[in-house]
This record gives C-alpha cells, structure tokens and sequence, in this order.
C-alpha cells in the first residue's frame, strides 16, 4: 500500500509545544493542524547525568535554565508568529522527582526514573507491602522508576534533605510555580508516572503516602491537563511578552504525547516506540477493572487511559552492538542482516545492558548470548539482538491483548526502528500485526500540540487530526512460524537464567506465564 500523504499548509492560530526529553529539549510552533511550521523548532540537548552507584540525578536549576533559554531562542526566531500562538502544550519525562523547601529552592537533585540507588528501599516495600495489591492500586510495579522507593531512600540517606523539605514535586510542577509566581497543580498524567496516584479515586495514594512519611499536602492538587494556567510572573511576563496572557496546559507524560502524536490514543490503537528505550502502548477503555501483571497504567485524562509497558534497551543496544562488534558500516549492515533467514543464527539474546522493565521488571537482569560457535558471525549477533528486543514488545503486546482487541495495524514511530527496514519486518513478523511506520518526523512535541488544540478549543477531539503515515510491512506466516520458536526459546533462557537473581533464589519476576 502506499503511504497516506497529509498536505500540509500552515494556517493560524498557532501553539507552542515543549517537549523536554531525557537527551534534550525541543520548543516548536505548530499551526492549527498540528503541523511544525517550517523552521520554527529549537533543540537543545541536555543529558541528564549518571554516576556509578546507579544514579541518574540532574540539578532542577540548571535543567529550568535550559528549558528556558530554548524557549527565548524560539520566540526570537518566530518573529511576528508569536502573536498567533493561543496555547502552550508541554510534556516531560516522567518518573522524576525533586524536594523544595518553605521559600520554594530545591532540596534534592532532580532524581529521575532511570537512577536505581533505591534497590534497597524496593526490596524492603516487596517486604512489607501486598506487590500485587499497590500494582492494581497504581497502575505501575513497585520499582526504583517509582516515587514510593525514591523517598524512602532520601528519608534513609539524606535526612537534612528531608528535614528540609516541605513539597515534594515533579519537574514541570516545578517550572510552572516558576514560570506563573503561584502554587502549580500536576496533570493526572504526570501523576500516573510516579507510583502515588490511586488510580480508582484520582488522588494521592493514603497507605503509600503513610509509608513514605509524607502528606498529601506536601504534593501538589491533581487536574487534568486542560485545566490551564495563564497570567506569566512579573519577570517571566517580560521576558515572554508574547506568551504572558497565554494559557498554558499542564504537563503530559512523554509517552502518552507520544502515543496522541500517533493518532494512537484511542481504544485500541496501538503505538510502539523504538527509540534508545521502547515502549508498546495502547489506549483502553476506561474503567479499568485489572492491571495485568508487569504491564503500567498511563493516563492522559480523567476521559482516555494508556495501557502498555517499556523497555531499556531497544534502539541503545543495536547502537551497542554496532559498536562493539566488529560489524560493517549502517548501509551494509543493513542488506547482510536482510539476507539471514529469521532465527536463522541458532543465537538466543536477553537484551539487558541496562536491567529489565516490563514485563518482568527484573532490575538487577543482565544480558546473555546463548550459543555462540565459531562460525557465528557479528552479524548474526546483530540480528539476534534485534530480533530478541521484538520478543521482549511481543510479551507486552500479549498482555495488552488480554485488555483491548487492538486494531489491525501497530504504528511504529522512532528514528531507531525506521533506520532499519529489516527489524521494521521483525517487528510484524514477531507481532504477527501489520506494522506501518510513523510519517511524523516529531511525535511526542505534536503530541503536547494536539493536546494544546484540544485545550484551547481549536480542535474538538484529540482524533480529529489527520497523521501522516509511512511504509506499510505485513506480517509473512513461515517467518511468523519461526519466530514463535525463537521466542519460546528466549523465554525459557530468561527464566533459566534470571530467577537466580532473587534473594535466596526466590522468583519474583513478574514474568512468571508462557508467551503468546
């Protein structure tokens, strides 16, 4: 088939969408349409830093700061564009935190959901708290990702942090106390991140709040995104006079931006997300009675909920083996891993540089290479690296089907994924779905877009913009076939190998039926 193509004219009024990432942050004026206007995007990048005792802390300051001056930069390139825009969209990565004492200054780093120091505290709440009961409470799995670990850990380890502190916030609640000069609410979608929202009565959780040592009047109210916020602070005002009357939406997780960019938000409609991480994420119908196990609950509002889970190691580690293997350039790489016939290699691959998330949520997991010869190529091990990341997308999807029916076609967005035509075809082979690639270069910024639309009235629903799509790969059953095999395989060798890791021996992956 070919590609749906979406002409695209730009016409006022306009919006402004952040997107602050975890490699950088990008400001960009969409129209009306939610189509980039050519030339006004900036993109700074920022890394958050990581240290060797597992963790990944930035400093909230200097992270505003970078925030900031993208925003500057952009407003000065848009020009007279300014007077158009009538919303600002936003979205962050989720799963941060950070602490702020009586005059408003940090008191903490800004932790964010990859630092894993919190081991420790995990390992004691799968003690002392019903797992099973939190995760359906919740919506995620008791995790160092997760808020609950994060301040039992800075209870322990820093009281004069903690003796200090008197909010406890994510980032973007944070930039708008900043930005607006008053006390910030936090969507229900960034909420649904940070392990302490009680999905069946839209507040703080009591018990995990008691547990953790801190009031619900320590965090900020909970609102839905379209619940705005105008009137820029003084200083703030001056330096954005475009936007100083403009009214701003409250924060989206980046996931679940991503999955609106897609046109994916719906019931049923499915997106997958290969980027350094991946992600398969589908919208639900809402209420929710189950969680299944190992997979998260990601809202977008009161109205539409994300079912789906994530993996750490997706795009990073096809760039970790074209790194460390003595393999040929993109190009050639590219055709002689076409060329080799599905699980052809003999190779089973645990792909986890970087621990495990959904579905077994193993945190200490490590990666294996099974069956190595000498006549295995570098290539070969390429290729069953690839092949073991869709397995890993195939367990989520599984889940996800116990939940929703999915729609017939699974969009594929991220530049990792769409470098590769032959691990495109995996993912339809494996999945044993149509797979079409993304035709949105930005999906997660035109998200926060769509979102600002809705908000301000432009659009009436976040399923009225037509989405640009790509190449189309249609599952082929012989490879389909073999597949099945080699998941069987990587699913025997995941728990032949990592049920060990658990205390005494015990098995406490969340992993724990057959696939598909």
């Amino acid at each position: 088939m070919t590609p749906t193509i979406v002409t695209k004219q730009p016409h006022a009024p306009y919006v402004l969408a952040i997107d602050v990432g975890s490699s950088s942050v990008r400001a960009t004026v969409y129209d009306a349409g939610a189509n980039a206007l050519p030339g006004l995007s900036v993109a700074t990048p920022h890394v958050t830093p990581t240290f060797p005792n597992g963790g990944a802390a930035d400093d909230a300051l200097v992270l505003a700061d970078v925030v900031e001056c993208t925003i500057d930069r952009l407003l000065n390139l848009a020009g007279d564009a300014t007077s158009n825009i009538v919303a600002v969209g936003l979205d962050t990565f989720v799963g941060n935190l950070l602490g702020l004492d009586d005059k408003g200054r940090p008191t903490t780093p800004l932790y964010t959901y990859a630092d894993t120091s919190s081991l420790e505290e995990v390992a004691r709440m799968r003690q002392d708290l019903d797992a099973v009961d939190v995760h359906q409470r919740t919506g995620v799995t008791l995790h160092t990702a997760y808020a609950p670990a994060r301040l039992r850990w800075v209870r322990r380890t820093d009281p004069k942090a903690w003796n200090g502190t008197v909010r406890w916030m994510d980032f973007a609640t944070y930039l708008y106390g900043r930005w607006f000069g008053r006390e910030a609410a936090c969507s229900s979608s960034v909420a649904s991140w940070n392990g302490l929202l009680n999905r069946r009565t839209g507040d703080w959780d009591a018990q995990l709040l008691n547990y953790t040592g801190i009031s619900a009047d320590q965090l900020p109210k909970i609102a839905n995104y379209g619940d705005m916020m105008s009137g820029l602070a003084s200083s703030f005002a001056s330096k954005w006079p475009a936007l100083s009357d403009v009214p701003f939406c409250l924060a989206i997780g980046d996931g679940a931006a991503a999955n609106v960019g897609e046109s994916c938000s719906a019931p049923g409609s499915t997106a997958l997300t290969v980027g350094t991480t991946g992600a398969v994420r589908a919208g639900v119908p809402i209420p929710l009675a189950k969680v299944p196990r190992g997979l998260s609950v990601y809202n977008l509002s009161s109205e539409r909920i994300l079912l789906g889970g994530a993996v750490t190691d997706a795009g990073g580690l096809f760039a970790w083996m074209r790194d460390t293997l003595n393999v040929p350039n993109s190009e050639t790489l590219e055709v002689e891993i076409s060329e080799l016939p599905p699980d052809g290699h003999g190779l089973t691959v645990l792909p986890f540089l970087r621990g495990e998330r959904s579905p077994g949520w193993l945190d200490d997991a490590t990666g294996a290479v099974v069956g190595l010869r000498a006549s295995t190529s570098p290539v070969e091990i390429v290729r069953a690296g690839l092949e073991s990341v869709a397995f890993r997308f195939a367990l989520i999807a599984d889940r996800l089907s116990t939940v929703v029916t999915p729609e017939p076609e699974i969009v594929v967005g991220g530049g990792a994924a769409q470098s590769s035509p032959t691990w495109l075809q995996m993912f339809a082979d494996v999945l044993d779905r149509t797979v079409v690639e993304s035709g949105e270069p930005e999906t997660t910024s035109r998200g926060s877009a769509i979102i600002a639309l809705e908000s301000a009235g432009i659009i009436d629903s976040l399923d009225d913009l037509p989405t640009r799509r790509g190449r189309r790969y249609t599952p082929d059953a012989a490879s389909t076939a073999a597949y099945r095999v080699g998941l069987e395989r990587h699913h025997r060798l995941y728990h032949s190998l990592l049920d060990s890791l658990t205390p005494g021996g015990g098995y406490s992956s969340e992993c724990d039926h057959d696939p598909i």
